[in-house]
């Protein structure tokens, strides 16, 4: 089994995908369990179908923190790409959901992600 799997299957697998519409606006893409669980992402792909000049696509968690992917996807040009975080994912802002920015409706596209989601600290009694 893959050190990608692995971590899937030891902790709650999060991984999903979203079909972006011309109209998507900002969205919550998981939802993190409570203020005691961290959302690690693995990996993100992205294709952009309909363009839309000038305007981004940007991964982050809810406290504002962007995910290093680029500052912001240009959804100018019809592409796909990815970026990979191997196994361990780069872990959000504890507590904190994933989400996406979109700076302003127009463009259209999928994204999907892998990712898991574990404890990262201790309840107080």
């Amino acid at each position: 089994m893959s050190d990608y799997r692995q971590r899937l299957k030891w902790w709650q697998n999060i991984s999903g995908s979203l079909q972006v519409g011309a109209a998507t606006d900002d969205t919550t893409l998981v939802t993190a369990r409570d203020a005691f669980h961290t959302i690690f992402i693995q990996k993100i792909t992205w294709t952009i179908t309909t363009v839309s000049a000038g305007k981004t696509w940007t991964f982050k968690d809810s406290a504002g923190t962007p995910v290093p992917i680029k500052n912001g996807i240009p959804t100018d040009v019809l592409m796909q790409d990815s970026v990979d975080f191997g196994p361990d994912g780069y872990a959000l802002s504890q507590g904190k959901n994933f989400l996406l920015d979109v700076s302003a409706a127009g463009a259209a596209g999928t994204i999907t992600w892998t990712g898991y989601m574990k404890p990262t600290a201790t309840r107080p009694a």
